[in-house]
Parts: structure tokens; C-alpha cells; sequence
């Protein structure tokens, strides 16, 4: 039993109100009759409030809705499925997903976006997010050797995605977030990402993606402008907040980072990768031993351990600056060398960090992405070696 009301924010006073019985097995059929409902009830009051005359709602009542659904009884939404098992396997799935808890949780979520794609193969929302399953578990978790051949198949589903829904605006965003991330394609993921941004105005998710990718590629306002409408479209969402301190942090705004990734922990307190975005912007704010208490709390050791190496170092502890460098080397081995690169940056190694950048290059390491902006990599940055290598990814 679902109910319904319209309430006229002025006054407080309901306008309309239903109620909805159905079974179970109808969820999918009853989101759109509700929508179809709402629609003609807000369509008749405007129109009884401007003193027009409409007739948009007639029909909404009762039955299948006219203009959710196609002739053939398939979604009006792009993107979208049928199959009520498919539809709840996709739902699992994104919620885990955003919880970004970790390898197993990445993997968990994965599999329900490839139990969603079983029950149906054409459900193109499931098959975006199983793309970036892939390109997340690919960055953070696999070995070099292991890499390339996950983001291949995350790069066919995204495609595969927006064969399926040319006008689903997370396809696109995916596969541009597929090629900026997955494949360094810098240039070739502007055109999706602002597909996205054309079809998706209304979706939090892919205003924060653009955002982003503006925000790594140096354009500050664009960023910003894109982020705005994804913080007020979802601000119960933890990535979105995070999302949002790192567009701050990449236009050098360091103050202003603090308070969208509290929030971020306020809604979930063990995200991944928040406590180091604190760290570094305090870091750049000169408050080192406010960083170093920042990067203990971070769970994540991709993130976690190179802070520890460079603020240990600030402070002058050279065996423990050391003793979390070794510790980063001998867990994360290959699987991240973007991340040394950073450390031996802000150790004053130009020369060994300009080493490493090429050795990341070449394995394709998704860390590159933050080379356009990275603060900690300023050290590099008038080394014609550096301008070659912003010029071969792509960056303008």
C-alpha cells in the first residue's frame, strides 16, 4: 500500500491524496501509474490556479498509465527494465556500490549487477553499472598485469550500454568515466561526458561525474557549476559530498573542502578515500600535524599511506616518513605507482617521482587522471619532462 498527497507548500493544506493497492509483483507497473497520477493531479491544479483548462490527467486513473510505457511494454525510461528480480538485483547493487566500502563490498555489488543483467540482458542501467564496477575494482584493487583486460570489458559494457539507450544519460556518463579513467582518454571522454551532461541535467550521479571530470581537467567553473545541482538533487548521498570536496580541492579552494566531505562522513562514516581528501587539503593549508590525524583515520591504504609518508616527512620524521613509504611499496606493489610518485614528489626526488610518473604511463595507471591538478606534483610541474607527459595524456 503506497500513499500519495500533494501538499501546497504555501499553506500546508493537501490538494490531493491516493492510495495505492497492488501485489508485489506489480512495483514497476505501480512506479509509473503513481507518476502518471501525481502528473495529472499537479497538471489540474496549475491549470484550476492559472484558470486554464487542461485535460492532460484525463485517463490517469485506473489502468496502465498513458506515456510510461511503449506498445510493447517496454519502458518509457531509457535505461530501464521490465523484470521486477532484475530491477531489485540493480537497486542492490547501486547501494553497495555507493556505500565504496572496500574490495569486498566493490565485488559484491558487482555481482548483483551481473545477476540484474542475467534476468535481462538488455536492462542498460545494469549494464552502465556493471562498467563501472569493473573500472573501480580494475583501479583499486588488481594488479598491472590484471588491469588492462578489466577495463576492456568495462569499456565494451559501457558501449554495450549505450547501444542499448542512446538517450540514457548514464550510459554516457559511464562510458566517458570508462575512458577517462580506465583508458587515460582524456580527449575522448569530453564528447559522452557532456552528452551526459545534456541528457542528465536531473541526475545527481551524472552531474557529479561531470563535475569531476571538469574539475581534473582544469576547468573550475564548469565544475562547480555542474556540482551545485548534484549536491541539491541528492544530498543525502555520501559520494556526491565527497565529490564535491575533491572539485574544491582540485581548484586549490582547500578551505572550502572541509565542510562537504564532513558531510560526507556524517552520512557514512567509513567511506573510502574522505579522511584523505581532509588530510591533503590540510596538508596545502599548512596544518601538517592536522593532516597526519586526518590520514590515521583513512581506511584506505592507497590513499592512507602515501599521506602518511609525505606529512611525516613535513614534520620532520624521516623513519616514520619512511616506514609508511615501504609499507605502500610492499602492499600495493604495482598495482598503484602514481601514488609513490606523489611521495617522492614532496620528498624533493624529482627525478625519481618523474621516473615513476613514466613507469605509471606505461602500466596505465588510473592515478594519472589527477595529473593536470595534483598539488602534491607542483615539484614536477616545470619539468619539460612533466609538460610531455600532460601533453601525451591528453590535458590541455
Amino acid at each position: 500500500r503506497i500513499a500519495a498527497e500533494l501538499i501546497d507548500g504555501a499553506t500546508g493544506f493537501s490538494r490531493w491524496s491516493e492510495s495505492f493497492d497492488r501485489p508485489i509483483d506489480d512495483v514497476l507497473k505501480v512506479q509509473s501509474e503513481i507518476a502518471a497520477a501525481v502528473q495529472a493531479a499537479l497538471v489540474a491544479t496549475l491549470a484550476a490556479g492559472s484558470g486554464a483548462q487542461s485535460s492532460a490527467g484525463a485517463g490517469a486513473q485506473g489502468g496502465e498509465p498513458q506515456g510510461t510505457r511503449t506498445g510493447d511494454g517496454a519502458p518509457r525510461t531509457p535505461g530501464g527494465t521490465n523484470d521486477v528480480a532484475a530491477f531489485d538485483a540493480y537497486l542492490r547493487g547501486r547501494s553497495l556500490f555507493d556505500q565504496a566500502d572496500g574490495e569486498a563490498g566493490e565485488r559484491a555489488a558487482l555481482a548483483q549487477f551481473d545477476a540484474a543483467i542475467a534476468r535481462d540482458a538488455k536492462f542498460a542501467a545494469a549494464r552502465a553499472a556493471r562498467a563501472r564496477s569493473l573500472t573501480v575494482i580494475a583501479n583499486q584493487y588488481l594488479p598491472a598485469s590484471e588491469t588492462r583486460a578489466m577495463y576492456a570489458e568495462a569499456l565494451r559494457e559501457a558501449e554495450a550500454a549505450v547501444a542499448l539507450a542512446p538517450e540514457f544519460a548514464g550510459a554516457h556518463s559511464t562510458l566517458a568515466f570508462t575512458r577517462f579513467q580506465g583508458h587515460l582518454d582524456v580527449a575522448g571522454a569530453r564528447e559522452p561526458y557532456e552528452r551526459s551532461r545534456e541528457l542528465g541535467p536531473g541526475d545527481a550521479t551524472v552531474m557529479g561525474r561531470y563535475a569531476l571530470y571538469c574539475a581534473l581537467t582544469a576547468r573550475a567553473d564548469a565544475a562547480r557549476a555542474a556540482m551545485a545541482p548534484a549536491v541539491d538533487l541528492d544530498p543525502l548521498n555520501p559520494l556526491i559530498h565527497r565529490a564535491a570536496g575533491t572539485v574544491h580541492y582540485a581548484a586549490r579552494d582547500y578551505a572550502s573542502v572541509e565542510s562537504p566531505v564532513r558531510q560526507a562522513l556524517t552520512l557514512n562514516a567509513k567511506l573510502a578515500g574522505a579522511h584523505a581528501i581532509l588530510g591533503n587539503a590540510r596538508l596545502m593549508l599548512g596544518r601538517a600535524q592536522d593532516a597526519r590525524a586526518e590520514f590515521l583515520l583513512e581506511r584506505h591504504d592507497l590513499v592512507r599511506l602515501p599521506g602518511l609518508a609525505i606529512v611525516e616527512h613535513r614534520l620532520g620524521n624521516a623513519p616514520a616518513a619512511r616506514t609508511a613509504f615501504d609499507e605502500l611499496v610492499r602492499t600495493i606493489g604495482d598495482r598503484a605507482l602514481y601514488q609513490p610518485a606523489q611521495v617522492r614528489a614532496q620528498w624533493g626526488e624529482a627525478d625519481a617521482a618523474l621516473a615513476v610518473l613514466e613507469r605509471a604511463h606505461a602500466a596505465g595507471d588510473s592515478g594519472l587522471i589527477y595529473l593536470r591538478t595534483d598539488p602534491l606534483l607542483d615539484p614536477l610541474r616545470t619539468r619539460p619532462e612533466f609538460q610531455r607527459l600532460l601533453a601525451r595524456l591528453g590535458f590541455d
